[in-house]
């Protein structure tokens, strides 16, 4: 066991052990001895005159150096396989992570089985966030009034934005009042990644299964943690923050979380909590940023009313839409009008990869139209310069403007029949998930992958206009860009309806 004073990697000093500590697990506060405080930096830039004198006494006071965390791990017999590779997906996500109020990486070593009772140890040094777990402020007694509770879940939502929004998205799995501090400057801090997820990581073999009781979703203790997972975790959170009980006292038989009569609140915030925690994926908030929306414009009841009756009547008949659909017990196959922008965005993808050691012909176009609509004109106008023949420099000028109108042209063309032909096609049977994107009934581009890869179906919403997405371990596939709220959340029931 390392003790207060030790010193690990010749670096980090141990100052005092954080939270409570499990099994093979030590989460310290430490000095950063190659990161000294100059305290005296901003008296020297306003006295540089006393300069001299800061730097004499600066010798005779202790050296002052930043905090860290240090979070250890021990290689020992009792420790699982799983609970190891959470420790180095926590430091591999949290390298990628940039956000003024998450931990920011700062070093992952491994000690030698010299230390620490002759057991191999790993460190994740990152960050140190002063401030209180909002659990600790819980077990002071402290009461969150409404108003403080809607500042804690924006700021927290604006985390998970970013977090679900990345490149492949990063979910939490975590999220509870110890996991997030509120800080010295009065912001609230999201910490502890040893359960976090990236999509990339994922895999069709084995999950693991993470989380807290009473904060934890159903679909989660499945395997199946998606984005509103999280915001499960975090609207249980709220409630417990709101009424000091914990969540796991609150579920009733259907373990819906029951808090209505515990506490009085406005009746919008009450049903935007209430669709936060509901049991069912397909009633809940299905992003962070929806969820941000629907709290700061207050319309979380109507929106539920609606969304509840089209997905309970789920009757084509009654909506005006373009989609069609076809489903049989053994596939279904849904057409829909897509963007009229997705042509140009696979011409155009700036995707420069080898194939048999020849250019991807998807490079190859935007190469030539470069080439043909700037370099070719301008060498001919760099010439006529060199031979400074007004006559050739015209000419350039002409031929520039010619090709420039005829590719301005070809683009407008594109343009119009994308957006009379443009089709998106997605079609699933048993085992796999098509997408195709088809104009005037000619497929210009095609994805294809396991239906097991299916992680949940999404509806966003942009200014007054929905879209569907399915999102898998490897891509998110976009259906429609300019869909109705009925188009979307019928659209939406009858996939998920197939897949159960």
């Amino acid at each position: 066991m390392f003790q207060v004073g030790d010193i690990l990697c010749e670096r980090y000093r141990l100052l005092e052990p954080l939270g409570k500590t499990a099994i093979g697990h030590q989460t310290w506060l430490a000095d950063d001895l190659f990161s000294p405080i100059d305290v005296y930096s901003e008296p020297k830039k306003q006295y540089p005159w006393l300069r001299w004198a800061f730097k004499v006494n600066q010798v005779f006071r202790p050296k002052i150096y930043e905090k860290v965390t240090v979070k250890l791990l021990a290689f020992n017999p009792q420790l699982s396989w799983e609970q190891f590779k959470l420790f180095e997906r926590e430091a591999k996500v949290l390298q990628g992570l940039n956000h003024p109020f998450l931990p920011r990486y700062r070093n992952y070593f491994e000690l030698s089985g010299n230390a620490g009772n002759r057991v191999p140890w790993f460190g994740l040094v990152e960050d140190y966030i002063p401030g209180k777990s909002l659990q600790d402020l819980l077990e002071q007694g402290e009461k969150f009034s409404e108003s403080k509770i809607r500042k804690i879940a924006v700021k927290v939502l604006n985390i998970l934005i970013y977090l679900h929004e990345l490149n492949p998205p990063v979910l939490h799995r975590d999220i509870k009042p110890g996991n997030l501090i509120l800080g010295e400057d009065n912001n609230i801090y999201l910490i502890d990644f040893g359960a976090v997820q990236d999509q990339s990581s994922v895999t069709n073999i084995s999950f693991t299964v993470v989380g807290t009781s009473g904060y934890t979703p159903l679909e989660q203790f499945w395997g199946k943690a998606v984005f509103s997972s999280d915001l499960y975790a975090l609207g249980a959170t709220l409630i417990h923050l709101l009424t000091g009980i914990s969540p796991t006292d609150l579920h009733n038989q259907d373990y819906q979380i029951e808090f209505e009569e515990k506490v009085k609140i406005k009746p919008y915030f009450q049903a935007w909590l209430t669709t936060l925690t509901e049991v069912k994926l397909s009633q809940r908030y299905h992003t962070a940023r929806e969820a941000l929306t629907a709290l700061k414009t207050g319309a979380t009841s109507k929106k539920k009313d609606s969304r509840n009756q089209i997905i309970k009547s789920g009757n084509k008949d009654k909506l005006k839409t373009k989609i069609k659909l076809n489903k049989t017990a053994k596939s279904l196959q849904v057409i829909i009008p897509s963007s009229q922008l997705k042509l140009f965005t696979q011409l155009f993808k700036p995707d420069i990869t080898l194939i048999n050691n020849q250019l991807d012909i998807k490079t190859i176009i935007p190469l030539v139209t470069i080439s043909g609509v700037v370099l070719i004109p301008f060498s001919l106008i760099f010439t006529g310069m060199m031979l400074k023949d007004p006559s050739f420099i015209m000419a350039s000028l002409e031929i520039m403007g010619g090709m420039s109108f005829m590719v301005i042209f070809i683009l407008l063309l594109l343009y119009i029949i994308s957006s009379m032909g443009s089709k998106t096609c997605l079609v699933l049977d048993q085992e796999t998930l098509k997408i195709q994107e088809k104009i005037l009934g000619l497929e210009y581009y095609q994805q294809e992958e396991s239906k097991s890869n299916i992680l949940g179906i999404f509806i966003h919403q942009f200014l007054q206009r929905y879209n569907v997405t399915i999102n898998t371990r490897k891509m998110i596939y976009q259906l429609g860009s300019k869909l109705t709220e009925e188009e979307a959340l019928w659209l939406a029931k009858e996939i998920e309806d197939w897949l159960k």
